[in-house]
Order: structure tokens, then sequence, then C-alpha cells
């Protein structure tokens, strides 16, 4: 089982990350995120010589990219010009500027190759578990992927589309409450079927990817077209705030997910990488 201390220190640099992002300050985001994803890569579980030397590479690939992501994310935010202003003149001439938005195009390219080239790292760390690791994972993926798929996307959309649909905070509360509850019971229920280790790292797998295929989608729709002076496309790219030095909520959600999918994921994998050694 993994130490207290580890996970003490990544249970306090999470949240400095999240909240780091959540109110615009690459510094605090970085510094998290740097401690969480270095300190799962030397946690001594992962470090276990027990695991095999294949998956403790794939799954270090996969935090090093995760990392890398993060490093050109920050630097958007730190070189970025806006700083907060409304648009003026100037905004508006670097937002239709073919040069600028090639810029930002490749930063978000570069960024969602790193987050592909994890989950990619992260899938054959999986894939190339001992057998019976990986017939535990695919045993509960199917119902425990599922649920907890499920949950992400209403936790995603839960600051703005299910208050309005729903119509209260209180029924939106209810409703999550009801729905997390329910994901919790079916994680339960696999772990005592499959194992603890199996479920997390159908969790952690499932949370990760979410928010990288979400930013990868987004790539894919943002390859850049020359645009003039369109106002309402710059008023659109202004407000959406593709351009804003700041993070949201959104992007702080991401954050989070991304953290504890890797976290989860890493440490479960290593568990599970061991599991023939535990049953024989």
């Amino acid at each position: 089982m993994p130490s207290a201390k580890p996970l003490g220190l990544l249970l306090g640099a999470a949240p400095l990350a999240v909240v780091g992002t959540l109110f615009g300050s690459p510094w605090a985001t970085g510094a998290g995120g740097i401690v969480v994803l270095g300190g799962l890569a030397l946690h001594p579980a992962v470090t276990d010589p027990a695991v095999s030397r294949s998956t403790r590479l794939l799954l270090r690939g996969c935090l090093l990219l995760l990392a890398l992501a993060g490093i050109v994310t920050l630097w958007g935010w730190v070189a970025s010009p806006f700083d907060g202003t409304p648009a003026d003149d100037g905004l508006t001439a670097l937002v239709i500027d073919p040069g600028w938005r090639r810029t930002q195009f490749l930063r978000q390219l570069a960024v969602a190759g790193c987050l592909f080239l994890a989950c990619v790292c992260l899938g054959v760390a999986i894939g190339r578990l001992p057998r019976e690791g990986l017939r535990r994972f695919g045993r509960a993926a199917p119902t425990v992927g599922v649920c907890t798929l499920v949950a992400v996307m209403f936790i995603a959309l839960l600051p703005t589309e299910l208050t309005a649909m729903l119509g209260s905070v209180t029924s939106t509360v209810v409703a999550a409450g009801i729905l997390l509850g329910g994901c919790a019971w079916v994680v339960r229920r696999a772990a005592r079927r499959h194992g603890t280790a199996a479920p997390i790292a159908v969790v952690g797998a499932t949370v990760l990817a979410v928010p990288a295929w979400l930013v990868i989608d987004h790539v894919l729709r943002s390859w850049p077209e020359r645009r003039d002076n369109d106002d309402r496309y710059v008023t659109t790219f202004v407000v959406s705030g593709v351009v804003d030095a700041g993070a949201d909520i959104d992007t702080a959600m991401a954050v989070a997910a991304l953290l504890l999918g890797s976290a989860l994921t890493v440490l479960a994998c290593v568990r599970l990488g061991t599991a023939d050694r535990e049953t024989s």
C-alpha cells in the first residue's frame, strides 16, 4: 500500500494547482501540478522493482507528457498580451492577425498532442499488465467506466447548463448527490468482486481521458481560417476566453480531472502490475 507521507504531499499540492487555475495564477498552477506529477513519478509504488520496467517507463512517460502539456499551456498564459483588458483596436488587429492565430493554434496543437500521447502511454501500460491484473481491469471496465463517464459529464455541465435545466440549485445538488452516490455504489460493488485497484484504475483512466479528448476535439475544430474585420468573430473570440490570460471554472475542473485521473490510474496500475504475485 502507498505510504501516507507521499500521498499527503500529493493531496496538498493538487488543491494548490486547482485554486491557482481558478484564480488565474500560472505560478501556483505550475507549482502544484509539477509537485503532483513529479511526486507520482517518484512515488515508492512506481519505483518498486516488483513492477515491470516497461510499465514503470510507460507510466512515467505519461506523467512527463502531462507535465509538458501543462508547461505549454502555462507559457501561453504568461506570454499573453491581454491581461483581461477589454477589446480595442490593437486587440482586434492582433486577433485577426494570421501569424498570432497560427501561434495560438500551434500551442493548442502541442497541448493536444501531449495529452493524446499521454493517453496512448497509459493505454499501452494497461494493455501490458500481467494477465490477472488485466483480467480484473477488463471485468470492472464496462460498468465502472460507463458510470464514471456519466458522472464526469454531469459534473462538467454542473456550473451552467444543469442548473438552468433543472430549474434550481437545490434540484441540481439533489440530482448530483443521487448520481454520485449511485456511482460510488457501483465502484464499491466492483471493488468487492475484482479488488480495489481495478475499479480505481478504470475511474482514473476515464477521468483522465475525458478532458484530454475535449481538448483534442477543440483543436480539431479550431483550424485557423483567414479573418478580416469580422466584428462578430472578434467579439465571440474575446468573450469566449480563448485570449484571456486567466482561467475559469471549466479550466480548473479540467486541471482537477487530469491530476486526479493521473494519480488514480498510475497508483492503481502499479498495484495491478503485481496482481499475479499477490495471487501466486
